[in-house]
């Protein structure tokens, strides 16, 4: 969570519900880096253009920012922060393999999101 409203900071870990947001499912404690690295490698291919791996993980950071600057799912009564799922939020496999490049991008942009113009939130 962040410090404070005017300076969000990247979360060191985020809570990922392994399935639907009503479904009975196990929820894990990853650090957020780390789910990053599992989402993009869900989700996109590792042969992408560079530029174009960037452009998707620097969403995927700011997706989940969203949702834990937001406390969408918190704030509704959940215990979790996101689902494994892309039918709400995106893919997460738990204990999946994560590809090298995207691994060496994720640690390059970590700490970079997208804000709205204006203003300091993801």
């Amino acid at each position: 969570m962040p410090n404070n409203i005017d300076t969000p900071v990247v979360p060191e870990y985020i809570t990922v519900h392994l399935g639907l947001p009503d479904q009975p499912a196990e929820n894990v404690r990853v650090p957020f880096a780390a789910y990053i690295k599992n989402v993009a490698s869900s989700e996109i291919y590792p042969n992408w253009p560079e530029s174009a791996i960037h452009a998707n993980i620097l969403a995927q950071i700011s997706y989940a920012m969203n949702r834990i600057y937001t406390e969408y799912y918190r704030s509704r009564g959940y215990d979790f922060d996101i689902t494994s799922t892309t039918q709400y939020d995106q893919k997460f496999i738990l204990n999946r393999d994560i590809f090298e490049n995207i691994s060496q991008i994720v640690d390059h942009i970590f700490n970079d999101y997208v804000v709205k113009q204006g203003t300091v939130q993801p």
